[in-house]
């Protein structure tokens, strides 16, 4: 696992969304410019780097907002950076907030993928899961059957740790263990998108904003390509993660 990998990607058009959830439709036809995605989640030995670096000190890489917070609540590293159920160096950073995740992306020179470069990322508009159409198993993923999890005092898994879960597009770690920032703000469905080229939806970085992917405390239909979930951009638990995106020369 080398931590620069990324991979390049654009699509012409695929058929984000599914019929199977009220807030996944409508299912249309999307356009994407070319993108550099990270194969993997961002993992602690990566975040150890940048906190290293001045990550919470360097107001520059933060928004207004962002900014306000970490300070007011003296935030300096993420939650469960100590627990080593989650601080191993190849498990995903965890307990980190929309915010975080974006001066970290601002810190690489990167950003957060939207809704719509992530789920084609995926699965192409083609796959239900990462991997396919196969019903997900233990072998696939770290997820909780039915959201009930065998262990309550769980951990997360390594980002190269399950050999099945790899997308279309050859990222790693797209299902399960860790859901994943977007940047977009949540929606109760894709009618505001009217053009479906680049489609983001942006509305205030205060405002819930969609992850991705499911985690080691969702069911086995959160790690569909096409599921949504949101949250608000102060959540700091051990269920969210990130990957970074950048603009492909």
């Amino acid at each position: 696992m080398r931590d620069d990998d990324v991979i390049e990607l654009q699509s012409d058009g695929f058929l984000r969304g599914s019929p199977l959830c009220p807030n996944e439709q409508p299912v249309r036809l999307v356009r994407l410019a070319p993108f550099r995605i990270d194969r993997y989640p961002v993992t602690n030995r990566q975040f150890q780097r940048v906190l290293e670096a001045g990550l919470y000190q360097n107001a520059s890489l933060w928004s207004e907002a962002g900014w306000a917070f970490i300070q007011r609540n003296r935030i300096g590293r993420p939650n469960y950076w100590n627990d080593d159920h989650w601080n191993q160096p190849s498990q995903p950073v965890t307990g980190i907030s929309w915010w975080e995740a974006l001066a970290y992306s601002h810190f690489m020179g990167k950003t957060l993928p939207t809704e719509a470069q992530w789920e084609y990322a995926a699965g192409f508009g083609k796959r239900r899961f990462p991997w396919g159409d196969a019903e997900p198993t233990p072998e696939h993923a770290n997820y909780a059957p039915g959201c009930e999890p065998a262990e309550l005092n769980r951990r997360s898994m390594p980002v190269d740790h399950y050999s099945l879960n790899i997308a279309s597009s050859g990222c790693r770690d797209m299902a399960g263990n860790l859901g994943e920032w977007c940047i977009d703000n949540t929606s109760p469905d894709y009618s505001w998108d009217t053009d479906g080229r680049d489609p983001v939806h942006l509305t205030h970085e205060n405002a819930p904003h969609i992850v991705r992917g499911g985690s080691g405390l969702h069911d086995e239909d959160s790690l569909r390509c096409a599921s949504r979930d949101y949250y608000s951009p102060t959540v700091r638990d051990n269920i969210v993660g990130f990957r970074c995106v950048s603009h492909a020369p």
